[in-house]
């Protein structure tokens, strides 16, 4: 944590009214970022740490007759800082130090110390401010370098909370060269060098390239989906991600599902990533708006688990837990991509006919009741592009526990069919537990508990909050490949699928009850 040590305000006793009467400055530290990712940059692709001084006063102050230290090195400036005005100093690779964890900074004039701040170890990106300018410490994301600081600190002090969420419309102004361009031209997945402009901020060089899925597949001419790569040529953040992902909407005409889906997962305490909505240029040419997930990699991992240095795989056209299919799963993080020994485990038990007994061994080695937790939701959300289509899925391996979380991707297909079969599917898991009568009956009985949990989550409402912000967007998005009378359509038939579905399951399992009883 960080403490004040001191402030500026004259002491009381005859050293204050000494000093008032000498008519000292009234210059404070207001406002300090000790772990700068994507707060400020310097104009030259840089986040160096930084602190801001203010004049509360009324007279203008000489700022050389200022010195900033942290007990090594001092820093001095020049000019004048007057009355209200701000003053950012840079603390980057050629400054006469720079801030680290539980070190000291000390403000002060030729009369001595003005103010002093314990700095701690602050998390990336939170500044330590005064709420308002010159009133009060507190930690906050909303970092304002040489801008007022707000009235009350943010209520989160988790950088990648300012990327997700409706609210803010995010953008991304991607730079390619023509090579570049003539690269993804031929091969789309291939990674190229370039650069991205993110809210004002300027990650460069950072790599690019389309997204590779089937279904929503686009030309770099037409409206691909993207993925950036901060981390691949220098340690670059943008609000705590080093990878984005693009999603280009084209399939999903109410740009909601996915935001619907994922929070539904996440509700039901599958871990599951978040979104947030991004207008993209290409070369200053509009690219419309995409949809910003969180991307399923080592720092979603760190959000969701005590140990995330376990196996992950994604599954999908196809990839199940089969005999021969273990190498056809992609090694996303872990420890050894060639050991894929875990997956084999579960395959083995899964060849047996269903009985308790495998069950119990498949409960040893598969969390079952994340998993009935996990298809139930899929059920809900009426996922049919998801696991129980051997599609568009995550497996990880729990270091802590030794089993396995199933986890959702690729939900742009969702509460957008009449009905899905709960009991259905090609996934080896979903007929395996289906086939056994326990396994079965606890299935039937999270269904229900699901359905109830829908009911509850205010999804109705926040279609229609999300969709009457994001609307204008929507209409002025040159790349849409869609009317927004479509677009009327499936956000309507989202709300019908979200009202009526949860009834129609909790009708089914009933049904499916009976002959059991």
């Amino acid at each position: 944590m960080l403490y004040l040590l001191a402030c500026l305000a004259p002491p009381g006793g005859e050293e204050g009214e000494a000093r008032a009467v000498r008519g000292a400055n009234h210059v404070v530290l207001n406002e300090v970022v000790v772990r700068n990712q994507s707060t400020w940059d310097d104009g030259s692709v840089r986040f160096p740490d930084w602190v801001e001084l203010y004049n509360t006063g009324k007279t203008p102050v000489a700022v050389p007759d200022l010195t900033l230290s942290d007990g090594l090195g001092i820093w001095r400036g020049e000019g004048v800082l007057r009355p209200g005005e701000r003053l950012l100093v840079p603390l980057g690779d050629d400054a006469p130090f720079q801030l680290g964890a539980d070190e000291t900074l000390t403000l002060s004039d030729g009369t001595g110390v003005l103010d002093r701040l314990s700095l701690g170890d602050p998390r990336p990106d939170v500044a330590w401010a005064r709420h308002p300018d010159g009133g009060s410490w507190a930690e906050t994301l909303w970092a304002t370098p040489e801008s007022p600081n707000p009235d009350a600190p943010s209520d989160t002090l988790d950088a990648s909370d300012l990327a997700f969420g409706p609210g803010v419309l995010h953008t991304a102004a991607i730079e390619l060269s023509a090579d570049a361009v003539a690269s993804l031209e031929v091969d789309r997945l291939a990674w190229v060098e370039g650069a991205v402009t993110l809210d004002g901020l300027r990650y460069a060089p950072v790599a690019v390239r389309l997204k590779s899925s089937f279904g929503s597949s686009r030309e770099i001419g037409e409206k691909p989906g993207w993925k950036i790569d901060l981390d691949e040529f220098a340690d670059l953040r943008w609000r705590g991600q080093k990878k984005l992902t693009l999603n280009n909407l084209v399939q999903d005409e109410t740009y909601l599902r996915e935001h619907l889906t994922y929070t539904f997962f996440r509700a039901m305490g599958v871990p599951a990533p978040r979104v947030g909505w991004m207008t993209v240029t290409l070369n200053g040419e509009p690219y419309g708006i995409s949809l910003l997930v969180e991307s399923v990699d080592d720092t979603f991992l760190e959000r969701w688990y005590e140990d995330p240095t376990g196996a992950l795989y994604e599954g999908s056209r196809g990839d199940d837990l089969v005999p021969g299919d273990e190498g056809a799963f992609e090694y996303d993080e872990g420890p050894d991509p060639d050991d894929r020994a875990d997956l084999t485990a579960v395959i083995d038990v899964l060849q047996r006919p269903p009985d308790d007994s495998g069950l119990a061994q498949l409960e040893a080695l598969f969390d079952v009741e994340q998993l009935l937790t996990y298809l139930a939701t899929e059920s809900l959300a009426l996922h049919w592009d998801g696991y129980k289509n051997t599609n568009n899925y995550r497996l990880y391996h729990d270091p802590q526990t030794g089993r396995f979380d199933m986890l959702p991707w690729g939900t742009d297909n969702t509460f957008d069919v009449v009905a899905l079969d709960p009991w259905g599917g090609h996934g080896k898991l979903v007929r395996w537990c289906v086939a056994l009568e326990a396994c079965r009956i606890r299935y039937d009985t999270r269904l229900v508990e699901v359905a109830d949990q829908l009911d509850t989550l205010g999804l109705v409402e926040e279609t229609l909050r999300v969709d009457a912000w994001l609307r204008p967007a929507i209409e002025h998005d040159r790349k849409r490949e869609f009317g927004m009378p479509e677009h009327d359509i499936e956000v309507g038939q989202t709300l019908e699928r979200l009202e009526a579905w949860p009834e129609e399951v909790r009708v089914l399992v009933d049904a499916g009850w009976v002959p059991r009883r």
